[in-house]
Formats: C-alpha cells, structure tokens, sequence
C-alpha cells in the first residue's frame, strides 16, 4: 500500500532546536542502547522496542522489531534489525527526502518471547497515548494475541520515560 497523506513541514520554530543526541560503541547498527543487542542469537532475546525520534519534526515513532524471521523462507535466519528503520509509511517518506543524521534510532529494551514484544509494544503506545497525541506518528494500536509471560521491565519504562522527558522539555515543542 502506497502512502497518501501528506509529509509533514519543519516548523519554523522547531529548525532553531538542538536535541541531545547519542553515540553508540556497540556493533547494534543505527540503534542507541547501553549494551550490545541480539548476543545470544535464536536462543536469546526475540526482538525489541525501539523509538525514532525526528529531531527536525520533533515527533516520535514507536514500534517493535525481531531479530530473526518467522515466515516460511526465512524462519530462524537473522532479520535485518541493524539496517530496519521503520514499517511506518509516513517514516519511509521521510526518509527518503531527508537524511537519516535527522533521525534518532532508540532501542528502549529487548524481550525474551514474542507475547512480550507484543505486550511491551502496546503498552508502550497505551502509556503514551499515542494514536490521540500529535507528538506520535503511530495512529493505531495492533491487538495483543500470545501468551504474556514477562512484566515490562524497569529499563524499558526508564529509558521511555527518558524519550518522553526530552518530548515535554521545552527544547522539543
């Protein structure tokens, strides 16, 4: 499916902006997290969290993306998480009339089976209320369907409220 809808302009007042931003010593791609990700191939982690931050829009995407592919072809073989950007079509459009140093590609947490990944996704979005809020490109909230068998860890909520305080600080309106 084609995207539609409008691309989004740079607010005159939102060009003057300087966010903080990061570097990562890890071999984790475009991805900003404290540690290393996917170390334990198949038998680890099954994916993550990830929030990209449009330091030019000052919005934010959040999404969710496996290490390894699920499907009939590619069932167990590593997925292309360190070059992944986004399934968002607004977020492809944008990236491709713009370059991706305006982006900020923040990894909140890992999880072990995929009723987690699923669950931290949507509550993630639910925490932020993102389909009704203008500082979020998500506008809709896919359905939780497997078996949850993991809490939201503490790093998770910490590092979102990081990415929600740098949202509310003057600096990003």
């Amino acid at each position: 499916m084609k995207f539609t809808g409008n691309i989004p302009k740079v607010p005159e007042s939102a060009k003057k902006l300087d966010l903080p931003r990061v570097v990562s010593k890890h071999d984790n791609g475009h991805w900003l997290f404290p540690s290393q990700m996917a170390v334990n191939g198949v038998k680890g982690e099954v994916g993550f969290i990830y929030v990209i931050r449009d330091n030019e829009l000052k919005r934010l995407y959040l999404g969710k993306k496996s290490y390894f592919g699920a499907g009939i072809n590619n069932r167990g073989k590593e997925s292309d998480w360190r070059r992944y950007k986004s399934s968002s079509k607004v977020l492809a459009e944008l990236f491709k009339v713009r370059p991706k140093s305006e982006f900020d590609f923040i990894c909140l947490e890992q999880y072990k089976t995929k009723g987690t990944l699923s669950y931290s996704e949507t509550w993630s979005l639910c925490h932020v209320e993102a389909p009704t809020s203008d500082y979020w490109y998500n506008t809709l909230i896919e359905k939780v369907s497997w078996n949850v068998r993991e809490g939201i860890s503490q790093r998770h909520k910490d590092r979102l409220d990081m990415v929600l305080s740098w949202a509310d600080s003057k600096e990003f309106i």
